[in-house]
C-alpha cells in the first residue's frame, strides 16, 4: 500500500514536471512570435543533440524555414531555452549597431575561469573598459610592427608543404595550418618558440588542440533519459568541461615569460609586450624609449598578471583555430576551382615583382584579390557560424509590439544569411568577385558587426593572407579523392570543421 502511494506521488510529480516543461514551448507563441513545432524533449535541436547534423546547418535550416514563410524573425528552443532567430538584415543591423546597448553581451556569464576572463566574454562596463584598453593593440601600425615575427613562420610552413610535395602523398591541410598558426600566435602572443611545424607533438600545439577537444561535445548522443532528468530539474545540468589544467599551463607560460622580460629588460615587438605595457602603465602608447615599457606608473587602469594572461589566452584560442580553419577552407575551394587559384597566383607573383620579390607588409596589403578569396571562404564557411547576442535590457522590436525580455538569447545564423540567394546568387558557387564591393548591409557577418565586431580582424586577415600567399606562390593544390566535396561538416565541432579532414595533393609550381 505504501509502495503504491509512493509510486502515485512519484508519477504525479513527473507528470507535473513534464506538463511544466511542455508549457515552456509556448513561450514564443504567447508573445506573438512565429515558432516551429518543437519536440517535447529536444525543442528544435533534436538532430544536433543526436549528432545527426552540425548546429550551424540546423540553424541554417531554421533560418530558411522562417524566411520562406516571410517572417523577419522567429522563435526557436534550445531544448527548453527560448532563442530569437533573426532573419531580416535591417533588424540584424538594429540589434548589432543601432540599438547595441540593449544587446551588448554575447552570453550570460558562463564561468570565472581564465578561459572565460577576457574581452569576448565580458559585458557591460567591464567590456567597455577592456575594449578601450585593447583597441590600440590592433591598429594597422601595431600589425605592421608584428608582421616580421609572423612572416618568419611562413618559412617553416613552406618547408613542411615542400616535404609533402616531395612525398607525393596527400596531406590533411588543416593540421598543417593549425601548426603554423600555433607558431604564429605563440611567438606574437606569448613571445616563445612553439616549434609546432617541426614537431607535431609540441606541448603548445597539443594544448591548443586540447581546448577544442574538450569544448567539442561527445561523439555519441546523450542518453535521452539523463537528458530528460536534466530538463525536469531532477539532476544538475551537464557541466562545462574542466579547463583548469590548460588554464594553469597558459598562466604559467605568461608568468614566466613576463618575469623573464622584466628581469632582462627584453623588449620584443609582439602582443605580449603591449600587454606588459598595459600591466605597468594602464595604457598602450608609442614608445619613445623602449625601457619605458618596464617603468611602472600609478595609473588605476593598470591590469594584473592574471588579467594579462586571460587576454593572451583569448588571443591564442581565437587566433590559431579560426585562421587555420579559414585558410583550410580557402585551399579547399582553390583546389576545387583551379581558375581562381591561377588568378590568385598571378596576383601574388605580380605583386611580389613590384616589391623586388619581398613579401612585405605593404605587398600583402596590395593583394586585393587574395582578400576577396578569404572573404568568400568566410562567407561559405564562417568558422563560428552563429552570431550570438543576449538581450541586456527589456526591448521592443521596432514597428511591432514584440517584447524581448532581458536575458533572452538572440541568434543570427550566418550559414543561412550568407547562403541566402537574395544576397548571394548561386550561393554554393565560389565567387571571390562578390567582394569587389564591400558589404555594408549586414549580410556578411563572419567578423561580426558593430561595437562588438572582432577586435582581432586585422591580425586574423594578416595571418591568413600571409600564409595563403606564401603557399600559393610556390605550390599548386588539387583535391585528393579522400576529400568529399561539397564537404560534410563534423556534427560535434564548435568550430565549422570537415568530417575526416581536408586532404589535398600538392606539387611545386613549375
Amino acid at each position: 500500500m505504501i509502495g503504491f502511494a509512493l509510486l502515485t506521488i512519484l508519477g504525479s510529480l513527473i507528470l507535473y514536471q513534464v506538463l511544466k516543461v511542455k508549457r515552456k514551448f509556448v513561450y514564443w507563441k504567447e508573445r506573438g512570435v512565429p515558432q516551429l513545432s518543437p519536440h517535447w524533449l529536444y525543442g528544435d535541436v533534436e538532430d544536433s543533440i543526436k549528432k545527426k547534423t552540425n548546429s550551424a546547418e540546423l540553424e541554417r535550416d531554421i533560418y530558411f524555414n522562417f524566411k520562406k514563410k516571410g517572417y523577419k524573425y522567429g522563435g526557436m528552443y534550445l531544448m527548453t531555452r527560448p532563442k530569437l532567430v533573426l532573419v531580416d538584415p535591417e533588424i540584424i543591423k538594429t540589434v548589432l549597431i543601432t540599438d547595441f546597448n540593449s544587446f551588448s553581451a554575447h552570453f550570460p556569464k558562463i564561468s570565472s575561469g581564465l578561459f572565460f576572463y577576457n574581452l569576448f566574454h565580458f559585458d557591460g562596463d567591464l567590456w567597455k573598459d577592456w575594449r578601450r584598453k585593447l583597441t590600440p593593440t590592433f591598429t594597422s601600425g601595431k600589425m605592421k610592427m608584428m608582421y616580421e615575427l609572423l612572416y618568419e613562420k611562413t618559412i617553416g610552413l613552406t618547408n613542411v608543404v615542400e616535404n609533402i610535395a616531395i612525398s607525393n602523398k596527400p596531406a590533411e591541410i588543416k593540421e598543417v595550418l593549425a601548426r603554423f598558426t600555433t607558431d604564429v600566435i605563440g611567438t606574437c602572443a606569448f613571445g616563445i618558440e612553439c616549434n609546432s611545424l617541426e614537431d607535431v607533438d609540441s606541448v603548445f600545439f597539443q594544448k591548443g588542440q586540447d581546448i577544442f577537444r574538450l569544448l567539442s561535445s561527445r561523439k555519441e548522443a546523450p542518453n535521452p533519459f539523463v537528458l530528460l532528468l536534466v530538463i525536469l530539474g531532477f539532476i544538475h545540468p551537464i557541466r562545462l568541461p574542466d579547463l583548469s589544467g590548460i588554464e594553469d599551463f597558459f598562466k604559467n607560460v605568461v608568468n614566466d615569460t613576463v618575469k623573464y622580460r622584466e628581469i632582462s629588460k627584453l623588449v620584443r615587438k609582439d602582443f605580449l609586450q603591449l600587454m606588459i605595457q598595459l600591466k605597468n602603465k594602464g595604457t598602450i602608447t608609442d614608445l619613445i624609449n623602449e625601457n619605458d615599457v618596464y617603468q611602472k606608473s600609478s595609473e588605476k587602469d593598470a591590469i594584473t598578471l592574471d588579467e594579462l594572461a586571460g587576454q593572451c589566452m583569448l588571443f591564442f584560442s581565437a587566433g590559431f583555430e579560426t585562421s587555420s580553419t579559414t585558410m583550410s577552407f580557402a585551399l579547399l575551394e582553390l583546389a576545387q576551382n583551379q581558375d581562381v587559384q591561377d588568378k590568385l597566383r598571378k596576383e601574388v607573383r605580380d605583386t611580389l615583382k613590384k616589391h623586388n620579390g619581398i613579401m612585405s607588409y605593404e605587398a600583402i596589403q596590395e593583394m586585393t584579390y587574395l582578400e576577396h578569396v578569404i572573404y568568400e571562404s568566410l562567407r561559405k564557411y564562417p568558422p563560428v557560424a552563429s552570431l550570438p547576442r543576449m538581450c541586456t535590457k527589456r526591448y521592443v522590436i521596432p514597428n511591432s509590439n514584440i517584447v524581448i525580455e532581458k536575458g533572452t538569447m538572440i541568434d543570427i545564423p550566418l550559414l543561412g544569411l550568407q547562403y541566402d540567394p537574395d544576397y548571394y546568387p548561386n550561393p554554393e558557387k565560389f565567387l571571390p568577385e562578390r567582394f569587389e564591393q564591400k558589404k555594408t548591409d549586414c549580410t556578411f557577418l563572419s567578423f561580426g558587426e558593430g561595437p562588438r565586431q572582432c577586435l582581432g580582424l586585422r591580425f586574423g586577415m594578416m595571418q591568413s593572407k600571409t600564409g595563403l600567399a606564401s603557399l600559393i606562390n610556390k605550390f599548386i593544390f588539387t583535391l585528393s579523392p579522400k576529400t568529399v566535396y561539397p564537404p560534410k561538416f563534423c556534427p560535434s565541432s564548435p568550430i565549422l570543421a570537415v568530417e575526416n579532414g581536408i586532404w589535398l595533393n600538392v606539387r611545386r609550381v613549375e
